[in-house]
């Protein structure tokens, strides 16, 4: 390890404890280095839970807090990258690693099945889940075009297992701690929300990138979409919202790009996403809501200022907290996001992502038009497996 990387390694160490810090650096390199003698794959026990996609997102976070919390219950490991599945499995102890998704889902001790693969793939890999009746966790995008959430939502209402997905801001403690003051303010107060997000810097010719992938509005900024929707849900959600679109570079339209939504409830959101270099301590984000006369500041998710006239309260989260570690474990909790904000988050994400690729830089989408459309779509699709 050379001086700059272990500089880094113990600069992530005070953002996210040395044990995650650890992880994401093996997850990186993904050599047979003896981390896992410090880290400790846990005794084996019951294995009832498979991971399809295995890189970094699954290496660092899913079964990082999946062993943390519910011990050694890996079963099978699935990725196109079958060496990526073999270190993914070598780290964690998963019974095995597999040569296709097929032979993942055909194990009958399968209960849980957790997809982080490409975008695209989503969908596909959660309809076979469910199909199975398995509980299944979907990394955000749950869909990257409305005729996959069409399907996915149809099945979702026909079978017996539970689809939860990956957005994971609202499930951090900033987040729960904010919601309970929203629910407290009388009325229906116009709100005020500001995301200022340092992304990574990727290439142009990147997978998140590609159209059928979703592009970085769907790769990305529906992270910050969802969480405004979820927040709006807490005080009420507005009839419509008016979208107006700007970027740096139309030959780069996803990226280096503002979104500002204004509402019907004169609410003003402005989502700003800007990668014109790698951060160094991976994504930062700054987050300001104002809603009558609370005014909140949360820093990276690091700290949380909340201001409600006289009073002034502050939390600092250390490790760092995003929301990953309670989202995770979604599937093992009774209580777990309404799945229509999620159909709702994906929607309006798509409808963003539309303009982006069409160059349409003012839309308005009408709440009760685009979900009474799909509605009738679900409807549809549902009497046609019937």
């Amino acid at each position: 390890m050379t001086t700059q990387q272990l500089t880094r390694l113990v600069r992530f160490a005070g953002i996210y404890g040395w044990r995650r810090a650890l992880t994401k650096a093996a997850g990186r390199l993904r050599t047979r280095w003896p981390v896992w003698l410090m880290l400790g794959r846990g005794c084996p026990g019951r294995a009832d839970t498979s991971v399809i996609g295995c890189g970094q997102f699954a290496f660092s976070t899913l079964c990082f807090f999946l062993r943390k919390h519910r011990g050694n219950r890996f079963l099978d490991a699935y990725d196109t990258d079958a060496e990526q599945a073999r270190s993914l499995a070598w780290m964690y102890g998963f019974r095995r690693y597999v040569d296709t998704p097929g032979e993942l889902l055909a194990n009958p001790a399968l209960r849980v099945l957790y997809i982080a693969s490409p975008h695209a793939s989503h969908t596909p890999y959660a309809l076979a889940g469910l199909q199975r009746g398995l509980d299944v966790y979907v990394e955000k995008p749950v869909a990257v075009t409305r005729q996959q959430l069409v399907t996915l939502s149809s099945a979702q209402r026909a079978v017996a297992g539970r689809l939860l997905a990956g957005y994971n801001r609202p499930f951090a403690a900033a987040t729960t701690e904010l919601t309970s003051w929203l629910r407290t303010l009388p009325g229906a107060a116009p709100l005020s929300l500001s995301c200022h997000i340092n992304g990574h810097r990727i290439p142009p010719d990147h997978w998140y990138r590609h159209p059928p992938e979703g592009t970085r509005i769907l790769g990305n900024l529906s992270h910050w979409i969802d969480l405004a929707v979820h927040l709006m849900t807490q005080r009420g959600l507005p009839d419509w919202f008016a979208i107006q679109l700007a970027w740096a570079d139309p030959a780069e339209s996803d990226d280096n790009l503002s979104v500002t939504l204004t509402t019907d409830r004169h609410d003003l959101v402005s989502l700003l996403l800007t990668a014109r270099s790698e951060p160094y301590e991976g994504i930062n984000e700054r987050i300001d809501l104002q809603c009558g006369d609370l005014m909140v500041h949360i820093d990276d998710f690091r700290s949380m200022t909340i201001w409600q006239g006289a009073a002034k309260q502050t939390w600092r989260f250390s490790p760092k907290d995003v929301g990953h570690e309670r989202a995770v474990l979604q599937p093992f909790h009774a209580d777990v996001r309404p799945w229509r904000e999620i159909e709702l988050t994906t929607l309006l994400s798509l409808h963003i992502r539309d303009c982006v690729l069409t160059r349409t830089r003012q839309s308005r989408f009408v709440l009760a038009d685009e979900l009474a459309c799909f509605d009738d779509a679900v409807q549809t699709t549902c009497l046609a497996v019937v």
